[in-house]
Order: C-alpha cells, then structure tokens, then sequence
C-alpha cells in the first residue's frame, strides 16, 4: 500500500507541475547514469549519449531517450517503478522544448502503467488528457486506440457498460481506415466483453473473425490467441475434441513466442478437456506443463517484486544523503547562470530590437516604393486597355455601319433589279412592239400596256423612296408612318394587322422614331416572310418615359436560344434596341406563335 501511494505522490507532483527546475533534471540525470549499467548491458552506450547530452543541454534528445528506458524497463524487466521514474522525466523534458506529440505519448504510456497496475481511476484521468490532445490534432488513429486503451480498462475493472461505450467510440472513429491488425485488437476486446455477457455465439463469430484476419496477415501470434478463444468456449459447450484441436494449433503457432499467460492458460484447458474424453495421458502431461509454466512465472514475479523494492529503497537512500549537499551548490549556480542569461538575453535582445527596426523601415521603404511602382504601371496598363477599347469600339461601329450600308445597298439593288428593272424591261418592250403596230381608232394596245407598266414603276419607285425614309414619318409621326407601313400589307396574301396605339407623342426624337419604325418594319418582315403568319397584333404605348413595343403572331415560332435560328433581321431589331439603350424579350413556341415586348427610353421633340 505504502508503494502504491509514493507512485501516487509522485504521479501528483507531475501532474501538478507548471515549471521545470533544470538543476533537477541534472540530477536526475547523474542518478539514471549510476543506474544504466545496472539495466542491461546493451545501454551502456547510451549511458554515455546521455552524459554528452546533458552537457550540451540537448533536452528534445533527453526525452526520447527516456522514453526509450522507460518502454526497455516496463516491457522487458517488468520494472514499473523505474520505468514511471523514466517517463516523468522524459515527459518534463518534453514540456521545457515544448514537443507537446511526444508528452502526450508519454502521457499515454503512464496511463496504460496505471492501468496495468490495477490504479484505473488514475489511468482513466491521464486518458482523458491525451483523448482531449488527439481530439485537438484532429488524430483519429490515435485517439481510435485511446479509446480502445480506455474500453480495456473498463473492462478490466468490470465496468461493461463504460466498455462498450468506448469501444463502440473506437470503431466509430476508425471509421474506413484501414489497419488491420488495430481491428484484430479491437475485436480481441469485444470477444471480452462478450465472454463477460456469457454471450458465446457473438464470442465464437468475433474469434472466427479475429482467425482469418490474423491468417491473412500471417500474424502467427493473433492467430494462436484467435485459435485459443475459440477452444476455450468449445470446451464450455463440452466439443471437448474440437476444442483439443484448435487448442493443439494454437500451442504450435505459438511456437516460442514469449506469451507465457497465453501458454499458461491453453495447457490448462488442454489439461481438463483430454480429462473430460479419457485421456489421462495426455491430461497429465498438460497438467505437469501447466505447473512447471506457473511456478517459473511465479519464480519470476517475486524476482521482479524484490527488484523493484530494492530499486525503491537503494535510490531513497542515496538521494536522501546528496540530495542537501547538492541542493545549495545547485542553487549558486543557478543563480550566477541566471544572471549571465540575463545580461546575455538584455544584449541579444538589443541587437535584435535594434535589428528589427532597421528591417522594419527598410521593408516599408521598399513597400511604399514598390507600391509606387505597381500603381504607375497600373495606371499605364489601364491607359491601354482604355485606348483599346476606344479602338475596338470604333472598329465595331465602323464594321456596323458598313455592314448596314452593305446590306442597305444589297435591298435596294435587289429591289431595282427584281421589281423596276424588269418593269422597265417590259416597258422598252411594248414601245418597241407598238412602233411595228399601226393605229387602229387612235387606239393601240401596246401603248395602253405600256403606260399601265409605267404607272406601275412609278408606284415601285415610289415604295422603294418610302423603305429608304418613308416621309410620313419625318412630316406626320410614328403613328401614322407606321399605319402607312401596315397598308402596304393589305389583301388575300398578306395576314391581318390588328394595331393599337396609346398615348405616342407626335414629335418623337428622329433617331428614336426612325429606329423605331425599322424595328417594326423588320418584325413584320419576318413575321410574313418566314414566320408565315396570319394574323399580327402590334400595340404602341407610352409608359411614363419609355415607349414599350409589343408585337405577336401566330407563325410557325422558332428557337430563340439556337444561334442558328436567329437570322440577320433578328440580328439588327437586337442592335437598334442596344442603340436605344432598351431591353428587348422574345418568347417563341414551336407551331404557336411569338411575341416580342420592347422597351426603349425616349425624349419628346
């Protein structure tokens, strides 16, 4: 009792401890050198690397050297006494260099200590800080084994309830990461947990399981102790061959693994299930293995006792008689170091400060320069693009308007040529004709054609001077331009027009008015040319300061979207209405119709 309270003390003063003295931890030191040798042969080597440094004060070096001596202690002589002391010391020298993963790991070490000695309210408190650090780091794979750490000592405590929580937290966390052997362990405690259920189908699935994992991976330990599961609950259900035989397996796969427990228990099984069938032979022979086994462990259990009570006593006594005589040295010359790191740091600190605010000024000396420079080119860069745009701009407006002109020149040339030319054609025609032709009754059939076709270029030339700037518009308004415009389509092959108007000034902007008119002219184009429609419905209204144009028909419709059902008429109402500053909506239906709703900003004259 007394020992497991000095552990406690000591485990206290750790835990407790904010900072670390370095005149400690030397001595510390000088006692693990006058131990070393002691340990085994094998570190006399690093007995020496720690004295180096401890001279050069190389303390990250330290703490894993420690933690190296504590894991050779704790998993090799069994000596947990010496091995906390080793951890201690490599988990405050893992807090002066600030190495927070290693302090952590040391800390996961004590607490598995703890909980090896039977101490689980302790390893459970040392547990939840290093679950809280693997939380913080965002270290799944870690914090999943914590948990799994943590599951065992519940279960050893026999609390099932708070096993099954952590474990079911451990698998939750592991999630679809993929390690094997971390997933054998785990389901080895869940084959406990179950076996403390008396829950034998779940215990015997999981060992099947944990069997072919561990056959897969040719982990020849796993699968002994999966095999030893497995013959152990055969034997409850009284399949005392079957469970001979799995257990046979599970002593030859063990081979000589030094799993002594494991050992242990299986030739006891084997003992009592070659009994249980009449083999007397053979259950001798388990019985005499299991006692020759069990009293070397016992042997052996008192040696590693003795060792650490002789450690514990040896160590007290000699710290106890340096431990004054060393103190008072160990206090001057802390005091003359720390006054030599205080001057030393006062000067550093100058020449750093001093240093600091050269490079502060020369950084913002520099910064404002290459500011300087960026906004000048930036400026000349935005100069550019400035000038560019100007350019492009001109070159769009001026490809437009000889675009427009062409396509202008092209409808009157094609007008001249189908319609006034070949009435003139014609016309030359019946002149010639009547020459040949004598006049009967001061009449003559030729010259009444002739005159009749004239009248009719006449009326041609007259439409064609109209299309290029109908006059009505210009003297009479958009109203009655645009009423001109729809008499022309008047009869059986035209579709009927249904026009409404409200509120249009007389006097509109020329510009406005006349693109205006072209919109409409080139949607009642369209409209009848290639829509086919048969009826068309065209209202003009003033809303406040816009002019809202809504056109439909009834055609054939077409895809909006698809550039290429969207010719070049189209092509033209869209650049007017950009021109106009106005926004324009088409809404089209296959074998239904379209409509076109436009709004343009106008100013009365």
């Amino acid at each position: 009792m007394k020992y497991t309270i000095f552990i406690l003390f000591l485990c206290s003063n750790l835990f407790s401890q904010q900072e670390f003295s370095l005149p400690e931890l030397n001595e510390q030191l000088t006692q693990i050198q006058d131990n070393l040798s002691k340990i085994d042969p094998d570190l006399l080597a690093r007995n020496d690397s720690i004295a180096i440094k401890k001279q050069n004060k190389e303390f990250e070096s330290l703490s894993e050297t420690y933690l190296l001596l504590g894991d050779y202690e704790e998993e090799n002589n069994k000596n947990h006494d010496k091995a906390f002391e080793y951890y201690r010391r490599s988990l405050e020298y893992s807090k002066v260099v600030g190495d927070s993963s290693r302090y952590y790991l040391v800390k996961d070490r004590i607490a598995n200590q703890f909980r090896n000695t039977g101490q689980y309210e302790e390893a459970l408190s040392n547990f939840d800080d290093v679950i809280g650090y693997y939380k913080r780091v965002d270290d799944n794979f870690n914090l999943a084994r914590t948990y799994l750490d943590v599951a065992k000592c519940h279960g050893e405590n026999e609390s099932l309830e708070d096993q099954s929580i952590f474990l079911n937290r451990a698998r939750k966390v592991l999630g679809g990461q993929s390690d094997s052997l971390f997933y054998i362990e785990y389901l080895f405690e869940k084959i406990r947990y179950f076996e403390s259920l008396a829950e034998l189908d779940s215990t015997l699935q999981l060992a099947q399981t944990a069997y072919d994992m561990s056959s897969s991976l040719e982990h020849t330990q796993y699968q002994s102790k999966a095999l030893y599961v497995l013959g152990f609950n055969l034997s409850k259900v009284r399949s005392y061959r079957k469970s001979i035989e799995l257990l046979n397996t599970s002593l030859e796969l063990l081979g000589n693994t030094p799993l002594e427990p494991l050992r242990l228990n299986i030739f006891r099984i084997l003992s009592d299930s070659y009994s249980e069938i009449g083999d007397y032979n053979n259950a001798f022979k388990f019985a005499r293995n299991y006692s020759d086994l069990n009293d070397s462990l016992l042997s052996k259990t008192r040696i590693e006792a003795i060792n650490n009570l002789t450690f514990k006593y040896d160590s007290r006594e000699k710290n106890n008689e340096i431990k004054i005589l060393e103190k008072e040295n160990e206090i001057a010359k802390e005091r003359n170091e720390m006054q030599k790191r205080a001057l030393y740091i006062l000067a550093v600190g100058l020449i750093l400060t001093m240093v600091t605010l050269y490079f502060i000024v020369e950084y913002y000396r520099q910064r404002i320069k290459a500011n300087r420079i960026i906004n000048n080119q930036r400026e000349e860069i935005n100069e550019r693009k400035i000038n560019d745009l100007q350019s492009n701009l001109k070159i769009n407006t001026m490809q437009s308007m000889i675009e427009g002109q062409e396509l202008e020149r092209e409808r009157i040339a094609k007008d001249l040529h189908d319609s006034l030319g070949g009435l003139l054609s014609t016309i030359k025609l019946q002149f010639e004709k009547a020459k040949v032709q004598p006049i009967e009754n001061d009449e003559n059939f030729h010259f009444q054609n002739a005159q009749d076709l004239l009248d009719t270029a006449v009326d041609e030339v007259r439409n064609i001077s109209r299309n290029l700037q109908p006059g009505s518009l210009k003297n009479m308004g958009l109203v009655a331009a645009t009423n001109d415009l729809i008499n022309r389509y008047t009869g059986k092959a035209y579709p009927d027009i249904d026009f409404q108007h409200y509120h249009i000034p007389e006097k509109l902007n020329g510009m406005v008015a006349t693109s205006i008119y072209r919109i409409i002219q080139e949607l009642m184009n369209n409209a009848i040319k290639y829509a086919k429609a048969s009826e068309i419905i065209l209202q003009l209204q003033r809303v406040d300061d816009e002019i809202i144009i809504s056109f439909e028909d009834d055609g054939i419709g077409f895809d909006a979207k698809n550039p290429e059902h969207v010719g070049m008429g189209l092509e033209n109402v869209k650049s007017r209405v950009q021109y106009l500053k106005g926004n324009l909506q088409i809404d089209s239906q296959k074998d239904v119709g379209t409509s076109y709703l436009i709004h343009v900003k106008h100013e009365s004259v």
